[in-house]
């Protein structure tokens, strides 16, 4: 919407139940169609289900105050300091996109889930696993269409006195990142295959 280019926002039929299902209405509203934006408006009546909604609500909900004073003003969006989402980092996943339980090997894909995934790319370069340290790569999500880019890092070797739990936290990162989350290694390292999994 930042730079209303509209036609590249997915449309819905009314009645819009969420602030996104009315995006394209405002943003045609936005550009003068006052049509669209009434009937995109009446959507920031409506409670968010998260906080993505909840912030876009927020400066809509702005937008529509100064157009009631101001019916002519041009409005210009620009982009806002933080995130809408305090970063945070809840559980991680296979490759399959599944949770715990699942059985890793050494060289597995792990990928980092929560609000975390929201974050621009390359601004989450490494993780704490363990007492270890593995690079953060970014690909396209295969599982998440709502989040194209998923972060991601190949499991490390156990340490020897390693438990076969291993405990994740950000370790480097653009924000400041909550949370952490683990996975257990297959007890039997054995009957990994023999070379680790490259990544994708």
């Amino acid at each position: 919407m930042k730079d209303l280019n509209c036609a590249s926002i997915p449309g819905f039929d009314q009645p819009f139940n969420t602030v996104e299902e009315a995006a394209r209405a405002l943003c045609l509203g936005l550009k003068g169609d006052q049509a669209a934006w009434d009937a995109g408006i009446s959507a920031l009546s409506i409670s968010p289900p998260d906080c993505w909604s909840e912030a876009a609500q927020q400066i809509l909900s702005n937008i529509a105050a100064v157009r009631i004073q101001k019916p002519n003003a041009i409005v210009e969006l620009a982009p806002r300091p933080g995130t809408a989402c305090v970063p945070e980092l809840k559980a991680v996943q296979d490759e399959a996109g599944d949770s715990q339980p699942f059985q890793v090997c050494v060289g597995d894909v792990i990928i980092l889930d929560g609000n975390v995934t929201g974050l621009p790319a390359g601004t989450v370069r490494s993780v704490n696993v363990g007492s270890t340290t593995a690079l953060v790569s970014q690909r396209q999500s295969f599982t998440d269409t709502n989040f194209p880019f998923e972060f991601y890092f190949l499991a490390p070797p156990l340490d020897e006195v390693q438990s076969t739990t291993a405990e994740v936290s950000i370790a480097d990162s653009d924000w400041q990142v909550q949370g952490s989350a683990s996975f257990e290694y297959a007890a039997d390292q054995g009957t990994c295959p023999q070379a680790p999994g490259a990544a994708p």
